[in-house]
């Protein structure tokens, strides 16, 4: 049995210290790999395929075999080369081939989403949720028998966000929580924001209280934690999650050396962040690293 806290001066002071990069948060969905692979979909796909494209890779989006910016690349170049009607046998090749784990169950969520009256309205309006993403994700959860608040209804809310910009439609993702998945519970606790009590999670013992803190049992609470950050910066929990997906994906590519961080957000991302402020964000993760 765990005792998990939420730190809220902990959270206070990383809001304080995003604070001067609240542009930077609101904006940094356009450099995120999904959001390129998507672009690239819709040179080859009109908005209303691509929309329901989207939602359905989304939602099958875990267990993947290699990182999710290689996987969401390969499923654009897959539907741009492989541009017929019949949706359910497109993705039967596409995941038999990219992300084979738990294939049938996947499949059925594919089949489940193709035959709902959702499909039908984003046909006539593929820009219908676009400004009502909470009641998407309340649609999708229930299509699938899952909670609105779970870690791949939020991620494919998310991504048909990306869609609605890109056609032109901007979203808006007002009370929507952050998609807990394993690097959002890494960075609350890379950040102190989220301890385990009597738990020293330095280095890469991280990884294994990370993937526990996604469990049903402690993701709502994480959740929460994050969405106060969210609260303090006032921006959009979706937005926030862009820039923790991305930089926690480079810090563990750095395996938490400092300076090759700072290379890849700036060199991948163009983000110039200050070592204080990486070194702060991974406080509880990579502290032990420093030299």
């Amino acid at each position: 049995m765990f005792f998990v806290k939420v730190n809220s001066d902990r959270i206070k002071r990383i809001a304080e210290l995003l604070s001067p990069h609240k542009n930077l948060l609101e904006t940094l969905y356009r450099r995120d790999p999904q959001y390129i692979a998507v672009q690239g979909l819709l040179r080859a796909r009109k908005c209303e395929e691509t929309c329901i494209l989207v939602l359905l890779n989304a939602l099958v989006s875990y267990q993947l075999n290699m990182p999710g910016e290689q996987y969401w690349l390969n499923f654009a170049r897959h539907f741009s080369e492989n541009t017929g009607r019949d949706l359910y046998s497109l993705f039967e090749n596409f995941l038999r081939t990219h992300s084979s784990r738990m294939l049938s169950w996947k499949l059925s969520r594919v089949k489940k989403l193709l035959s709902s009256e959702l499909i039908l309205e984003l046909q006539r309006d593929p820009f219908k949720y676009c400004r009502n993403t909470a009641e998407l994700a309340r649609k999708l959860a229930s299509i699938l028998k899952t909670r609105d608040l779970s870690k791949t209804v939020l991620f494919a809310v998310k991504m048909y966000g990306y869609v609605c910009d890109l056609c032109g439609v901007k979203p808006e993702y007002i009370d929507l929580k952050i998609p807990l998945d394993f690097r959002n519970a890494l960075i609350a606790l890379a950040s102190c924001i989220v301890s385990i009590k009597g738990v020293n999670v330095a280095g890469a013992n991280i990884y294994k209280y990370a993937k526990l803190l996604t469990s049903q049992k402690y993701s709502n609470l994480v959740q929460s934690a994050l969405s106060e950050l969210c609260r303090e910066l006032k921006i959009s929990c979706i937005h926030l999650d862009t820039f923790t997906w991305l930089f926690t994906g480079i810090i563990i590519k750095s395996n938490c050396n400092f300076e090759k961080a700072h290379s890849y957000l700036k060199e991948v991302l163009g983000v110039n962040l200050s070592r204080d402020l990486i070194l702060e964000l991974t406080r509880c993760w990579c502290l032990s690293s420093v030299s």
